[in-house]
């Protein structure tokens, strides 16, 4: 297991430090204790906290990182991870399978580009540079093309059997995705942390089309759907690809 942390002092042989991801204050217990307060560090331990407080955990290696800035990335993930949640969950939802996809797909969009934006403050890596630009601009694109047609789409309204059945598939998806994306492995590797987080993020997308295929939606909407599926299995394959060159786990 590994915890991206700041140090915030020595005590008694241990080191303090606090979470960078839970922002909770940890007790490593380390032979390793030559580092200064305000230092990022990787702690690499076997997976044990213990349920004191603060909760305790043993290191086999801390490593120092200069400049790191995981921290800063993965909080702010966090934040758009749950912005998205609840604007997805809350989406005003009609007998209009066409209109209840748009209102919960532009959410899902907008993090997509937030995402994005957050790992281009950090990245440097060319591939993933062009990935999240992609991203933004498709995106950005594909939520134009859907408030273009929302109004008109909202009219082609589905029977309350088949509403219900699509909104089932939805939650499945979504409930998926969302345990993928607020679990997705993090190792302080932002460029690998971001390909993890974003490729259950554009599966789900590809799910959510696919469903919303098997109903009798707006024609406006078809190719817009066509082009999420498209895109979004490219870019799946783009990352898994890039993954494996940075050997991501």
């Amino acid at each position: 297991m590994i915890m991206c942390a700041e140090v915030t002092g020595v005590d008694n042989g241990r080191l303090i430090v606090t979470d960078s991801s839970s922002q909770q204050e940890v007790v490593v217990n380390t032979r390793c204790l030559d580092f200064n307060k305000g230092e990022k560090v990787k702690i690499c331990y076997n997976g044990i906290m213990t349920m004191s407080l603060p909760p305790q955990i043993s290191a086999y290696s801390i490593i120092r990182m200069p400049g790191n800035h995981a921290g800063t990335y993965l909080k702010r993930y966090e934040e758009i991870l749950k912005t998205m949640i609840k604007d997805m969950c809350c989406a005003g939802l009609t007998d209009s399978i066409s209109h209840n996809f748009i209102v919960q797909m532009i959410p899902h969009h907008r993090a997509a580009i937030e995402m994005s934006e957050n790992i281009l403050e950090y990245t440097n890596n060319s591939e993933l540079i062009e990935i999240a630009d992609g991203i933004i601009e498709e995106q950005t694109k594909s939520i134009q093309n859907m408030q273009d047609v929302l109004s008109s789409c909202s009219e082609a309204v589905n029977c309350s059997f088949d509403v219900r059945s699509y909104q089932t598939g939805v939650k499945n998806i979504t409930s998926a995705m969302f345990s993928q994306m607020q679990n997705a492995y993090s190792d302080c590797r932002i460029n690998c942390d971001f390909i993890r987080e974003m490729i259950p993020h554009h599966r789900g997308a590809v799910m959510m089309s696919k469903n919303a295929f098997k109903y009798d939606i707006c024609p406006d909407l078809k190719p817009i759907l066509d082009a999420i599926i498209e895109s979004q299995e490219k870019g799946i394959r783009q990352m898994r690809c890039l993954s494996d060159k940075l050997k991501c786990r």
